[in-house]
């Protein structure tokens, strides 16, 4: 089986329809790089059915599709279409050539087909199963897989060896057994749940069964009772009925009458209303007419009333006038003697309110000249009292100065004695560290030694660690070579094992023939036959399909098998069969000189390897009526067809043979060379456990001989730090104590000049004293002057503010009595032309007194005639009244009857109803839910009456 040609279209970067074929030999696909060499094993892969986006370079499955270019649209769909050839049967169909195809369009579908017949995924995986073509099979072969052919993990190589054997296909077959068992389990499982469930439902319908049944009978005798009842029923609401109708018949004559009683009382009523509106009317029109004469009384009573006031106030408010008018006169004359009077008193005030005016003015000039001398005695006495207090705070300073300079060197004559015995103290350690540094020198040394010889100790042991630790690690691949070389070996064998148990390269027919135990079969031709192994493939490649052949007794056994194919046999494959009985002669070749034939087969591997000769690769020789077998394995056919490997793919179970038994040998070997590198590599280790110990304890030394020489460097270097800061410390006591003396001499020297500037400030003290005392007699006597002229001039200014006081009230007053002069003349003028007014009005007022008379009493006539009348109206009015009231009464006592009536003949008439709609409603009843007649109860009288009885 080989690939012959591919066709691509729309696949990756081939958008136009590209031929590619696949000549005799070894065809090579070469260009620069994306020029689209690997979408070719791309497009062998994916029509070989992989379904992974990825293993094609791809994110999704859409992109396998031409995308498109700047000068080219892309398409709508990718194929591609693989022929290879079938001459030798790899391919289990009846074609020598086999054309597989797969089309993806956009939205993501795939079609596939076998000889441009449409097809499943699975059908062409089941085709490809065992032949080397797939998706993942050998036939395409990248990177990751030659690592999982080289890979030291079985699991890896098994699924290479698996397909390679042809187990690959047997094992989708079990799974794809397994998993349709696996359903069939599963629908079993649910056929049981539903059986049950059915069985269930089956028990439950035939308790409802019996339910409806009983139910059906129960159903029939209620149905009679309420039958009956219902008849019962009927006859009685009829014959209520027939006592409604009597009712509303005596109802609506005794109702008729009582309408007739009440429409004529109502008219009698209505008459009588009438009548008393008439009477209201002509009373009402009396009423007005009295109340009209009495309104007349009112007015004119009120005019006497009021003309009556307007007299007498007005001969009251004449005498008043007059009186008012002798007042008013009188006032006046006293109103003009005042104003003369304080005229004369005004030009008095004036002289003597300038004279006032002029003392003030004098007193106060005084007083200013007096207020300026104090203000000068003032700060004359501030400026001594200034002198004096900076005397007195320079004497106290002084003090203080000298108190604190004779303190100040008290305390440093005892800073002195105290930085004197620190300076003593300090010498005295310092002789005592001095004498201790020599020994710390010596220690140190003695600790730089042994740190240096650990160190050295620690290097050697190191260096020997090291050596032990490579020599370990060199044993350690050594093992690990050996043992990944029994590994291989081992797995290689137990493939090689298994596939000649199993005889994997035999055909399915030849190997079930062999398991029948027919005791003529003999067995495989190729068990018969002993070859070198560089002949080994070549004498296959020249048997070709001969090598899965079967050798037997006799015809008669190739007869018995024969019949068995036919009749027995369901799979796949075929036979071959070299029966012992028929062998024909040998023909000579000198094949058979490098090829030993054994068993009892060799007569068939004599007649078939006689007429080969065998003939080295170099020689050009050709035997045209002879059968050439080359060193390398071709075949030159004397009717000219030249045969170049082996195109059956089969593998000869001679060179696995061969080949097993030298893996047997090398497999000894390598476990002998496991053992020795194992018992090497304990032994190194022993060595590396002990050089380790060894290091760790040279390590511990070298490192506590370090701690000690740094906590005795540590120790030293404190010691050398204290020495020098006492050193310091006493440097620093020497500087203080000579600090400290000079700081004492220049305390008391400061408390001398004190005392001495001190005695001098005492004099300038009493002087000052002296001149303050002279000050304030100054300013008492300025402040006494001040105060006396200030007294005067105050005594001038109220003096001055009573006399302007009394002329403002002078002049107030003449302005008042001016004002009220003119007021009361006035007033005299009022009363004259009020008393004129008043005459008038005491004239019009007895006029309107005789004339209100006059009309009084005409109206009091009129009033007791329209009296009268008033009455006489309201006494006829009383009596229609008094009749109406009573109609009134008998109408509404027969319209209280007739409602009652009307009342009692609605709900008669309502329950009339009622009982017609049951009546009804139990016809319906009877016709709709129960199938009777409507004139069913009346057939049943017996019943009737024993319910009644």
């Amino acid at each position: 089986m080989r690939l012959r040609s591919l066709r691509i279209h729309g696949f990756k970067s081939f958008a136009d329809a590209t031929v590619i074929d696949f000549h005799e030999g070894i065809t090579a696909v070469v260009g620069p790089n994306g020029c689209g060499k690997s979408n070719i094993s791309d497009a062998i892969r994916w029509v070989l059915g992989e379904q992974r986006p990825s293993a094609i370079r791809g994110g999704k499955m859409e992109e396998a599709i031409f995308q498109g270019s700047l000068n080219r649209r892309p398409v709508n769909r990718g194929s591609v279409t693989m022929v290879v050839s079938n001459e030798d049967g790899g391919l289990p169909v009846a074609f020598e050539e086999v054309e597989i195809g797969r089309t993806v369009y956009r939205d993501g579908g795939s079609a596939y087909s076998l000889n441009r017949s449409t097809c499943r995924l699975r059908d062409v995986v089941d085709l490809c199963r065992g032949t080397g073509l797939g998706a993942n099979a050998y036939s395409v072969i990248e990177n990751r897989m030659i690592d999982a052919i080289l890979s030291d993990r079985a699991e890896e190589r098994r699924h290479l060896f698996e397909e390679a054997s042809q187990i690959g296909k047997y094992k989708d077959r079990r799974k794809s057994a397994t998993r349709r068992l696996e359903h069939a389990e599963r629908d079993l499982t649910r056929l049981e749940d539903v059986i049950g469930e059915v069985e269930t439902k089956v028990r439950s319908l035939a308790r409802q069964k019996g339910k409806a049944e009983r139910y059906k009978t129960l159903r029939e005798r209620r149905l009679s009772v309420e039958v009956a009842v219902v008849g019962h029923e009927m006859e009685t609401l009829r014959d209520r009925l027939s006592e409604l109708d009597g009712f509303l018949d005596g109802d609506r004559k005794t109702g008729q009458g009582m309408v007739a009683e009440l429409r004529t009382a109502e008219a009698k009523v209505e008459t009588l209303r009438l009548s008393e509106v008439d009477a209201q009317r002509s009373r009402g029109s009396a009423a007005e007419t009295l109340d009209g004469i009495r309104e007349g009384l009112v007015e004119w009573e009120r005019d006497l009333a009021v003309a009556g006031e307007r007299r007498v106030h007005a001969e009251h408010r004449l005498g008043q006038i007059g009186v008012e008018r002798e007042g008013s006169e009188s006032r006046l004359r006293g109103v003009v003697e005042e104003l003369n009077a304080l005229g004369e008193r005004h030009g008095d005030r004036e002289a003597e309110l300038d004279k006032i005016r002029a003392g003030v003015q004098r007193h106060g000039e005084v007083a200013a000249a007096v207020q300026i001398r104090l203000a000068e005695a003032r700060v004359r006495l501030e400026d001594t009292e200034h002198q004096e207090r900076d005397v007195v705070r320079k004497g106290a300073q002084l003090e203080g100065d000298a108190d604190a300079a004779e303190g100040q060197a008290t305390e440093l004559e005892r800073r002195l004695q105290r930085i004197d015995a620190e300076l003593s103290e300090a010498s005295d350690v310092l002789s005592d560290l001095e004498s201790q540094g020599d020994l710390f020198t010596g220690r140190i040394g003695g600790l730089e030694t042994g740190v240096q010889e650990a160190t050295e100790r620690q290097e050697s042991v190191q260096a020997t660690y090291s050596d032990v630790k490579t020599t370990l690690e060199a044993a350690r691949r050594t093992e690990l070579e050996a043992a990944r070389a029994v590994q291989g070996f081992a797995a290689e064998a137990e493939v090689l094992e298994s596939l000649q148990r199993g005889q994997g390269e035999i055909d399915p027919a030849a190997k079930a023939a062999l398991a029948l135990q027919d005791s003529g079969v003999v067995g495989s031709l190729v068990d018969f036959i002993e070859a070198p192994a560089e002949l080994g493939r070549a004498v296959e490649a020249c048997l070709g399909t001969l090598a899965k052949a079967l050798v037997v007794r006799d015809t008669q056994t190739a007869g018995r098998l024969t019949r068995w194919f036919s009749e027995d046999w369901q799979g796949d494959g075929g036979l071959i069969l070299l029966p012992l009985d028929r062998v024909p002669d040998r023909a000579g070749g000198t094949l058979l000189d490098s090829v030993r034939a054994t068993g009892e087969g060799a007569p068939w591997v004599e007649a078939l390897l006689g007429e080969v000769d065998l003939v080295d690769n170099t020689e050009s020789e050709k035997r045209p009526q002879r059968k050439l077998l080359f060193r390398d394995g071709t075949i030159h056919d004397p009717r000219g067809l030249i045969r170049v490997g082996n195109p059956a793919v089969l593998s000869g179970r001679r060179e696995r043979r061969d080949r097993l038994a030298k893996l047997h040998a090398a497999l000894q070997n390598a476990g002998n060379e496991a053992s020795a590198s194992r018992q090497a590599l304990e032994k190194e280790e022993l060595r590396f456990t002990d050089a380790e110990a060894s290091v760790e304890e040279a390590r511990i030394t070298l490192l506590d001989a370090q701690d000690q020489l740094r906590a005795a460097s540590a120790e030293g270097a404190a010691h050398v730090d204290q020495r020098t800061r006492i050193d310091t410390h006493r440097d620093e006591l020497a500087r203080q104590l000579e600090g400290t003396r000079a700081a004492r001499a220049r305390a008391l020297e400061r408390a001398a000049t004190a005392k001495e500037d001190r005695e001098g400030l005492l004099a300038q003290e009493g002087s000052a004293r002296d001149l303050r005392e002279l000050s304030r007699s100054e300013v008492a006597s300025a402040r006494d002057e001040w105060e006396e002229a200030r007294g005067e001039e105050a005594r001038l200014s109220i003096q001055l503010a009573r006399a302007e006081e009394e002329a403002k009230q002078v002049a107030q007053r003449i302005v008042d009595l001016t004002g009220d002069r003119g007021a009361q003349e006035q007033r005299l003028a009022d009363l004259d032309v009020e008393e004129t007014g008043l005459k008038g009005s005491v004239a019009d007022a007895v006029e309107c007194q005789e004339q209100g008379e006059k009309e009084t009493e005409r109206l009091f006539g009129e009033r007791d005639e329209a009296q009268g009348l008033l009455e006489e109206r309201s006494t006829l009015l009383a009596g229609i009244t008094e009749t109406l009231a009573e109609a009134e009464r008998i109408a509404r006592s027969l319209r209280s009857a007739e409602r009652e009536a009307v009342d009692r003949r609605h709900q008669l008439e309502l329950e009339r109803q009622e009982v017609s709609g049951r009546i009804g409603l139990i016809k319906e009843r009877l016709e709709g839910e129960w199938g009777r007649p409507n004139g069913f109860w009346r057939r049943r009288s017996p019943l009737k009456a024993r319910l009644r009885s």
